[in-house]
């Protein structure tokens, strides 16, 4: 016996319910056709590593385009699926695939490496870091420091011949000396730093942690070194080395722990200054054997190849530590310029799964890491940008559809070469001063 037709009032709420299944199928899966879509252009149409797309293409690819392409989906899959719940369930099961695929996560990271393992606590690290951080980027000494104009800074920035060094010098010298004296308090904190054995850093793994503020560092550095200098010419070669040690040991103090990459960098600059002084005094005024001996003491120690990987590791460890289990919402909100909605931050962190696998981020930074720290041994400096360069490439000229957040995110590397020439100089300036200063 057959069964009876169907009446229209029946008809329609299984059409409603399939119509919402659709409609809730294609807005699911139009952002991720979109994606792939996007990945799968060259960069100068998706803007990846190129200069900005135009205003007229940005609103047709970004805007208009996912309209289209969302109606396009939903009215195909109207045609397709209407009649069948078992086309509309294959769909369902086609796009838990590929959130699943897209949210699978390496198990392990491969090269494991955090911020307390690279620079662990020691005894007198929490005082020292206390001290150091009072002149905090965040803190009120920090943020209201002024730093008065140094007069010779151009100078200390080149090479300069000895003529033009007097010139300068002693045409400033009333500035120099007034800035100086103003610089008391700092000057303070920083013999108070110079004192310890060594500087800790306790910097926590986030990205809006509190750093030394840069201006007091560069500030006392530029002219203590010129006070420095000008005394050397003046003929008092040992006030001139008593002036200099707490700049020099504060530099080297300030690399040996550090857990930023910005806190070793200003820590190689102020040692490199310091060393240029050192041999100026020495070239132009009379130094005793015991201002030679207390120089040479403030230049021995330290393990410039092991120096070289502790700063090599130090934004890996900071990545590893700071990103490699947080979603995109929590870091978004740390790294951002403003604050973010809370139901921003719970939106992306919702979708995080989909565009950012933290483990597998960490895997990529780790294995080029791995293969730096290879050739810094070797002093391949040219290796290294090369090695850079084509992993930044890879993954920003045409990111993969997986993962898409972390590759972007993981190719943000320093140009290591660069700091690695600066570095390595500065040990070998440090060697060739201990070996003057210690030649019978």
């Amino acid at each position: 016996m057959n069964a009876p037709a169907s009446t229209p009032g029946e008809r329609l709420p299984q059409r409603g319910l399939r119509f919402a299944a659709l409609l809730l199928q294609t807005i699911l899966a139009t952002p991720l056709l979109l994606l792939l879509i996007l990945t799968a252009l060259p960069a100068p149409e998706f803007g990846f590593g190129s200069p900005p797309i135009p205003a007229w293409e940005a609103v047709l690819v970004l805007g208009l385009g996912p309209v289209l392409l969302f109606v396009g989906l939903l009215l195909a899959s109207w045609r397709l699926q209407a009649r069948s719940w078992l086309r509309i369930g294959l769909g369902y099961v086609a796009l838990a695939a590929v959130l699943a695929y897209l949210a699978h996560d390496d198990p392990t990271v491969r090269h494991p490496l955090t911020l307390e393992e690279l620079s662990p606590p020691f005894p007198g690290a929490e005082a020292s870091y206390a001290v150091l951080m009072r002149y905090g980027k965040a803190q009120p000494l920090g943020r209201n420091f002024k730093a008065p104009n140094c007069p010779v800074a151009g100078e200390l920035a080149r090479p300069t011949a000895l003529a033009q060094w007097r010139d300068a010098l002693h045409a400033h010298r009333a500035e120099l000396e007034a800035n100086w004296a103003a610089l008391a308090p700092v000057r303070a904190w920083w013999n108070e730093l110079s004192a310890f054995d060594r500087i800790g850093d306790l910097t926590p793994a986030r990205a809006d942690a509190d750093i030394p503020a840069f201006q007091p560092l560069r500030s006392v550095s530029q002219h203590g070194v010129a006070i420095a200098r000008l005394q050397a010419l003046d003929g008092r070669g040992d006030d001139a080395i008593e002036t200099l040690l707490p700049i020099l040991q504060v530099g080297r103090k300030l690399q040996a722990n550090s857990r930023t990459l910005v806190r070793t960098m200003m820590a190689i600059v102020i040692e490199r200054m310091s060393l240029q002084t050192a041999n100026f005094i020495l070239d132009n005024s009379t130094v005793t054997p015991a201002a030679r001996a207390r120089l040479a003491a403030a230049l021995q120690g330290g393990d410039p190849e092991g120096g070289a990987r502790h700063l090599l590791s130090t934004e890996y460890a900071f990545y590893s530590s700071a990103f490699g289990s947080k979603r995109v919402g929590d870091i978004w909100a740390e790294i951002g310029t403003g604050a973010v909605h809370p139901w921003r931050r719970r939106a992306l962190n919702a979708v995080s799964p989909f565009l950012y696998n933290p483990r597998a981020t960490v895997n990529l930074y780790g294995d080029v890491h791995a293969d730096l720290q290879g050739l810094l041994a070797r002093r391949q400096f040219a290796a290294m940008d090369a090695r850079v360069q084509d992993f930044v490439e890879s993954h920003t000229k045409r990111p993969s559809f997986k993962n898409v957040f972390g590759q972007l995110f993981a190719s943000a590397v320093p140009a290591y070469s660069k700091i690695f020439q600066s570095y390595w100089e500065t040990q070998d300036q440090r060697a060739a001063l201990l070996a003057r200063v210690t030649k019978a």
